[in-house]
């Protein structure tokens, strides 16, 4: 779906965020914008298949996961406002999608093809820097997640989440944060409720 107004309005939202990319650049990126709107638990790609677009979350949750060997859902990241994603491996090395992603709630995106994306990108230095930018976002969530998954005790993993994203535990219902801790959703109940016993403990110290 092509929707000018939509489009328009969110890159000018995220020119705050990226100065450097000039306006020019900011209208090329609107001339390939699909904008797609998906309900509720609704998947947008599954394991296996190709994501071909670079994919900007306009407004709502996604969530992208995968299901291990023993038939139990895990949660790789999630990606809410005015957050990217995508698999530049697709366009790279034809490789499919290691996980699935899912609407957690309605949510609206803005789709950009990579083949043509990376066109553009290869041609205008501020956008070419805007993808740097966007990766290492990309990275810093794989690096943080992976961090989260070599500490063995649940408290710490806990910890580490509320230092790195503290907004996530106000965003998300303890199952789903459960399954980006792989952790069971009681084991991290009663690991919150003796996190903030202890935070307790030590104001009052």
């Amino acid at each position: 779906m092509y929707d000018p107004k939509v489009i328009h309005d969110f890159h000018q939202k995220i020119a705050f965020k990226y100065p450097y990319v000039k306006k020019e650049s900011w209208l090329k990126l609107e001339e390939i914008s699909i904008v797609q709107t998906l309900k509720r638990d609704e998947v947008l790609c599954r394991e296996g298949e190709k994501l071909n677009h670079g994919i900007f979350v306009v407004k709502g949750q996604l969530k992208l996961f995968h299901i291990n060997e023993s038939g139990i859902e895990r949660i790789s990241t999630f990606c809410t406002d005015n957050e990217y994603m995508d698999n530049w491996s697709d366009i790279h090395q034809q490789s499919p999608l290691p996980y699935s992603i899912s609407a957690l709630t309605d949510t609206l995106l803005i789709k950009y093809p990579l083949r043509e994306m990376t066109t553009i990108f290869k041609k205008e230095s501020d956008l070419l820097q805007l993808c740097i930018d966007l990766s290492q976002a990309i990275i810093q969530k794989k690096q943080e997640h992976y961090r989260i998954l070599t500490l063995k005790s649940p408290i710490e993993r806990y910890g580490l989440l509320l230092e790195n994203r503290k907004e996530w535990v106000q965003a998300f219902s303890l199952t789903n944060l459960a399954k980006y801790l792989h952790i069971s959703r009681e084991t991290l109940s009663r690991t919150r409720a003796a996190y903030l016993g202890v935070k307790a403990q030590t104001e009052t110290e």
